[in-house]
């Protein structure tokens, strides 16, 4: 019995190594068969691009090739670490979006929100309610207080989704956090 498992086996290998031999190899210098190209890329729209800056309060970005990138430093916050002592907002603490467009018109964000502990929950939540996806969550520093995390995602969708799910979680975040929502009625 096991004799004649080896052998079956030893007939398919060979037979597998006859079809992939009797393949061309692709850099043979033929073409090969001819694939759909992507679509041609969308411009990003400077009105898009303005009205989610204004939502989440942002200072105007800057565009290099296909991806507008904002920067929101966290000024509100006072770090100290025990080797160290203050931390400079300058040293890296900001949330940072990175936005651009696809063929289709959707926009995608690949960002790194810099948070506080206490405004992690709250941040991701508001992501993931936007079916946005979280990649990583990780501390920035060692031993600081307030204890800072990166919390690093992508998301995609039409404008009005991305700039909703956005300003939705930075209304998580420093002094937005404690401003008074209006009520509703």
């Amino acid at each position: 019995m096991t004799r004649h498992l080896l052998a079956t086996t030893l007939i398919l290998v060979l037979t597998s190594f006859r079809s992939l031999a009797a393949d061309p190899p692709l850099s043979a210098g033929k073409p090969l068969a001819e694939t759909p190209t992507d679509p041609p890329q969308k411009k990003l729209d400077p009105a898009h691009l303005k009205a989610l800056t204004q939502a989440i309060g942002a200072k105007p970005g800057e565009t290099k090739g296909k991806v507008h990138t904002l920067t929101l430093p966290r000024e509100d916050l006072d770090v100290v670490n025990l080797d160290m002592g203050e931390i400079p907002t300058e040293a890296g603490l900001a949330t940072t979006l990175h936005v651009f467009r696809c063929g289709c018109g959707k926009y995608y964000v690949v960002g790194d929100f810099c948070v506080t502990d206490y405004e992690s929950n709250d941040v991701i939540d508001a992501l993931r309610a936007g079916q946005f996806q979280i990649a990583s969550v990780s501390p920035i520093l060692l031993q600081e207080k307030p204890r800072i995390l990166s919390i690093r995602f992508q998301g995609e969708g039409e404008i009005e989704h991305v700039t909703k799910t956005l300003k939705e979680a930075f209304r998580w975040i420093g002094e937005n956090r404690t401003k008074r929502n209006p009520i509703k009625e």
